[in-house]
């Protein structure tokens, strides 16, 4: 995959030539920041990386370890995947120091072919780290007081983000819970008129919290899902598509229903055939119904994988509705 990157292989994928001009020692004495510390990433409020330096005798050198999970991926540096292992402490071989960033290559202790080269810059207590590799993001460190402990409780099939949190934003919550209590009533009994406008205000609200990046969370952005699937057009049912996978990718399994309703909204709104089947149209006097519908694309055993009823069961779903709707 293009951007990957992938650490805690027996074989490192990009091992990497540095060519570097070479400052004088007084040079880099007198002008590099000190890099001597413990920087370390944060993902939400887990440790997820440290990097230890000492500065050399002589102050031209930093020498050190890197302690990480042994094995993750890395999409172009904008997010942690597959993260499972022991916490491996992996020394720092070579370092180079150029202005403000320190080149630093890490080394495999049970594999010497086994290297990484990193690039940390800083400014301050505050700076960045980043694999050195074209198209890699930089990750935010901080400089704090050693020795560190690095988090070991990582689901390695949830993919984590730099701004992770494990804390819901209350805001959204309070959004959610209000388009869920207007839907309460059932069918034949919701003022749509009245609702049709509080989810217009809704959409507007929970499109500035993505806006100010104030969503973190899994069930923040299957929230925002749900809010975006009651909107009113193709493009309010794809970006309600987009935030269920997102929620799905930030662990929130549950998720995986409203990404597979929003996806059917979508194909309808777009006057294209469902495939999951989460959708029923009821109308005064008339039969309740799925079409367009494309039943063969999908399987039961598919439906079942994404919360979603079999077609028999959708059958008697449907069947609920219409005598729902006859009873009012």
């Amino acid at each position: 995959m293009r951007g990957m990157v992938r650490f805690g292989r027996s074989k490192s994928p990009f091992l990497l030539i540095l060519s570097m001009a070479m400052l004088g020692s007084d040079a880099v004495a007198q002008k590099s920041p000190d890099f001597a510390g413990e920087w370390v990433l944060t993902l939400g409020k887990r440790i997820f990386l440290a990097v230890s330096l000492t500065r050399d005798p002589g102050g031209t050198r930093f020498s050190g370890s890197m302690l990480r999970p042994q094995h993750f991926s890395s999409e172009n540096g904008g997010s942690f995947s597959g993260i499972k292992g022991p916490a491996i402490r992996y020394p720092i071989v070579r370092s180079t120091v150029r202005q403000n960033c320190l080149s630093l290559t890490t080394q495999n202790s049970s594999d010497k072919s086994d290297e990484d080269i990193f690039e940390l810059c800083i400014t301050g207590e505050t700076g960045s780290l980043r694999i050195d590799s074209p198209g890699t993001a930089s990750w935010p460190v901080t400089k704090q007081p050693g020795p560190t402990t690095i988090a070991t409780d990582w689901d390695s099939a949830r993919t984590y983000f730099l701004d992770d949190s494990d804390v819901a934003n209350s805001e959204m919550q309070r959004i959610f819970q209000a388009d869920q209590k207007d839907r309460q009533p059932g069918i034949g009994k919701i003022d749509w008129a009245a609702v049709t406008k509080s989810d217009t205000a809704r959409r507007t609200a929970t499109a500035r919290l993505l806006a100010e990046r104030k969503l973190h969370t899994g069930e923040d952005f299957e929230r925002a899902s749900f809010v975006f699937q009651h909107g009113d057009s193709p493009d309010d049912y794809l970006l309600a598509h987009t935030l269920a996978i997102l929620a799905v990718a930030r662990g929130q399994a549950s998720a995986m229903w409203i990404a597979a309703a929003t996806l059917d909204r979508y194909l309808q709104s777009i006057n294209k055939p469902q495939i999951y089947g989460t959708q029923f149209l009821t109308k005064p006097k008339q039969a309740t119904t799925q079409e367009p519908y494309n039943r063969g694309l999908v399987s039961d055993a598919v439906r079942r994988s994404l919360g979603v009823p079999s077609q028999a069961e959708q059958e008697e779903q449907r069947k609920r509705y219409d005598a729902e709707s006859s009873s009012n």
